[in-house]
């Protein structure tokens, strides 16, 4: 029988724009190891709807542990991901 994967822990920041939106600066998130960049971000914005009607693409900036991220990384137990809203003046 295959083992079903192991739960790992992603730490979320929010900036001030976000922060209104999820009404909180970070959270932990427990996910499935092997998960992607790409895929958690889609549970994101199942998780937060509004993200994506306020910042449409190019107005959403994104930090994994520091570095911005490629939709094929995978997420690792401890990762930090960071979310900045870009809003328009």
């Amino acid at each position: 029988m295959k083992e079903f994967p192991k739960p790992i822990k992603i730490r979320i920041f929010y900036d001030e724009n976000l922060k209104g939106i999820t009404g909180k600066s970070s959270e932990v998130s427990m996910v499935s190891e092997g998960l992607s960049f790409a895929n958690f971000l889609y549970f994101i914005f199942s998780s937060y709807p509004e993200i994506q009607r306020r910042f449409p693409p190019g107005k959403l900036g994104f930090l994994l542990n520091g570095k911005k991220p490629n939709e094929y990384d995978v997420l690792n137990d401890g990762d930090e991901l960071r979310f900045i809203g870009i809003e328009d003046k």
